[in-house]
């Protein structure tokens, strides 16, 4: 018998998909993202629905029936605006956004050298055709051109004392290029905005230092003022922080590039150090940075960069231009553009401002069709490694396929407002979303690896040399989730991935080059070419439902973490290990050395610390992120949390409060910590 309140769902829903169908809950959908940042923000179920439904007039998204453009225009003509009193102007409306039918680039940096050096009225140019992508830029354009206007009459109102100069910043904005640094950072936070105001997550803001370069060279300004203001421009990005985070709190994708290897010479100026300077005093977890590494980086540079890190802020990550940008160069982009390159909302590098280079697409789960086989075939038909190897291979092909054809089923929504940014798509006629732009890569991250690698050594030695189990024994104990601690241990114990060991290394290169070959053989739906990286925010996001296996790891526990000293506090033996790795062809879309170390072991090591940092570099480490903490203060501040409200842990690729993750995140740091430090948990 159905019940009464099942009867009343059914009809609000029927009445709900008659009256706007897919508009209506794409629009409830949108809301609910809202409400849910609320909600990790209070953690409080009873009042997020007070909030949610106070607030829900306020909510706003333009109609679907409209062209794209237009539907900017009417976003912008009803967002609220807030003018700051001090400082720049960054303003979002957290209730209202674009509606969409598709999936919305993500993960990208715009080219901001494009911003500053043209109007508003010099990109209208572009568009003298009267054919429907000229005409939904124009719209675009003139979208923009409303929110000017609206942003000036709101600043003219406020008590700013300085509101002549901002109002004039706003209207340049129109008409000309920047004319000074200050300029030049209200122009770039303005058209960051809007990436965040309509709909897109995980805005990077590229290689500032060597897009304000020239514009900072001809302003008269002192090192002094430059960076209070470059501190001012940090929390303005810092700000709306919940808003913007994406998959957790601090996920935003604002990324800070600096320095790196142009024209074959380190690329570095005052403003590599400001930021860096800004960063290390400000202490805030976002925006943050990538320093882009090479052998010839100044000393003192990167002395600076580690004093930064060793301050617990999580910044900087250090990516290594001696090995990827040749990988860039290899797999197709040009020598000018891959020199160019910026990252994804982590780590992901990309030319910047050349496509649609979506390198988050999805993510692999190497341990998946392991887990497949082992569920699928009879076990007792393996005669040797080699053979059951092959078979995962096999297994490993089917998956890949089948999750390829699925990112190749998805569209991407029309998205004039890149497009105005992405080289190619004027010259094409075409949107980014439809394959206008000069690169229209996919990229892919991974996870499991580390687990694969393992389980698969623990057949090699434990079943197929050592003969301790047949290998259906084994599968009985992971099909029972390993209920026996030593069985656990055993598997534990043996070599294992992050070691410097043959077995290990052929094994991980072995996997990743037959990947390489599956990709290298497809294309994604614009005839353009996949790639994968060995590194993933979703260690603990993809695990669930994932039974255990035979590295030791039981049903539905968070994977290993990257290229990781999880499980070895060998730092050395770590480094020599991802050295050997193969990150070439379509195999550098991040890879990432993950480490924990404790403030006391930089600030007591310095030299050494360094050296060792260069050293591992000049070997051939392909990215390397530190999170300085010991495991005394995790501890204490998960018990304790109002008494280390401001305390920073690096989570994935990006920085967040301590207090702000959920408890399997905290205990996964405090896990990992702890074993950096040789303590039990």
């Amino acid at each position: 018998m159905v019940s009464a309140s099942t009867k009343f769902l059914n009809i609000a829903k029927t009445v709900f998909f008659k009256l706007e169908k897919y508009d209506f809950t794409k629009k409830f959908l949108i809301y609910s993202i809202i409400t849910r940042k609320y909600n990790w923000k209070n953690k409080n179920l009873k009042n997020t629905l007070i909030y949610s439904i106070k607030n829900y007039t306020n909510f706003y998204t333009p109609s679907l029936n409209e062209s794209k453009g237009q539907q900017l225009k009417d976003l912008f003509e009803n967002v609220n605006i807030t003018i700051p009193e001090t400082g720049f102007v960054f303003t979002i409306d957290e209730f209202k956004t674009v509606n969409y039918k598709h999936r919305i680039a993500d993960n990208l940096s715009l080219d901001y050298s494009k911003v500053l050096n043209t109007s508003l009225n010099e990109l209208k140019e572009n568009y003298l055709d009267f054919d429907d992508y000229s005409q939904n830029q124009i719209k675009a354009l003139e979208a923009i051109e409303i929110l000017i206007d609206r942003i000036i009459i709101e600043i003219d109102r406020s008590n700013r004392k300085d509101k002549e100069e901002f109002i004039e910043f706003f209207e340049n904005i129109k008409y000309k290029p920047v004319e000074t640094f200050k300029e030049a950072l209200q122009r770039i936070l303005f058209f960051n905005q809007l990436l965040w105001q309509t709909g897109h997550n995980l805005n990077g803001f590229g290689r500032l230092d060597y897009v304000l370069n020239d514009i900072y060279g001809a302003d008269s300004i002192s090192k002094e003022e430059a960076l209070l203001l470059i501190k001012d421009f940090l929390k303005a990005g810092h700000s709306y922080y919940i808003y913007k985070s994406n998959s957790l709190i601090g996920d935003t994708g604002q990324i800070i590039v600096l320095g790196g290897l142009t024209n074959d010479s380190y690329f570095t100026n005052d403003l590599t150090y400001l930021f860096l300077e800004a960063v290390r005093d400000l202490q805030l977890p976002d925006p943050k940075l990538i320093l882009r590494y090479a052998n010839d980086v100044p000393d003192d540079l990167f002395n600076l960069a580690i004093q930064t890190m060793a301050t617990g802020v999580g910044s900087p990550l250090i990516s290594n231009d001696e090995q990827v940008i040749p990988d860039l160069i290899n797999f197709g982009y040009e020598e000018k553009h891959a020199q160019n390159y910026v990252v994804s909302a982590c780590w992901e590098p990309a030319p910047v401002g050349k496509g649609l280079e979506l390198n988050n697409i999805d993510s692999l789960v190497f341990i998946k069709p392991l887990n497949d086989l082992l569920d699928n075939e009879d076990l007792s038909e393996f005669d040797d490694f080699d053979e059951f190897f092959l078979k995962y291979k096999e297994y490993l092909l089917n998956y890949t396929n089948e999750l390829l054809a699925e990112i190749n089923s998805k569209d991407w929504e029309m998205d004039p407002l890149l497009s105005l940014f992405i080289d190619d798509c004027n010259l094409n006629k075409r949107d980014f979303s439809q394959g206008g732009a000069h690169y229209n890569n996919y990229g892919l991250t991974s996870v499991s690896l580390s687990n694969t690698v393992n389980s698969l050594y623990n057949v090699k030695k434990l079943v197929f040399e050592d003969k301790l189990f047949t290998l259906g024994e084994l599968n009985n104990l992971r099909k029972n989730n390993f209920k026996d601690e030593d069985i656990i241990k055993l598997l534990k114990s043996q070599a294992k991935f992050g070691m410097d060991c043959p077995d290990i290394i052929n094994l991980t290169n072995d996997i990743t080059e037959f990947t390489n070959e599956i990709f290298k053989s497809r294309t994604n739906k614009f005839g353009a070419k996949f790639k994968f990286g060995l590194s993933a925010p979703s260690y603990i996001a993809k695990s669930p439902n994932i039974k255990a296996s035979f590295d030791g790891r039981k049903n539905s526990e968070p994977f290993n973490v990257h290229i990781s000293n999880e499980d070895n506090r060998d730092y050395t033996e770590l480094m020599r290990f991802a050295s050997k790795l193969n990150y070439t062809e379509s195999r550098f879309n991040g890879n990432v050395v993950d480490f924990m170390i404790t403030p006391d072991f930089i600030n007591k090591n310095f030299s050494k610390f360094k050296d060792f940092l260069k050293i591992s570099l000049y070997m051939g480490v392909f990215q390397m992120q530190l999170n300085v903490i010991d495991s005394e203060t995790l501890i204490n501040a998960q018990r304790n949390p109002d008494e280390y409200p401001n305390l920073i842990v690096r989570v994935w690729g990006f920085s967040s409060y301590f207090k702000d993750l959920p408890k399997d995140y905290q205990d996964v740091l405090i896990k990992r910590a702890l074993e950096n430090e040789g303590k039990n948990h």
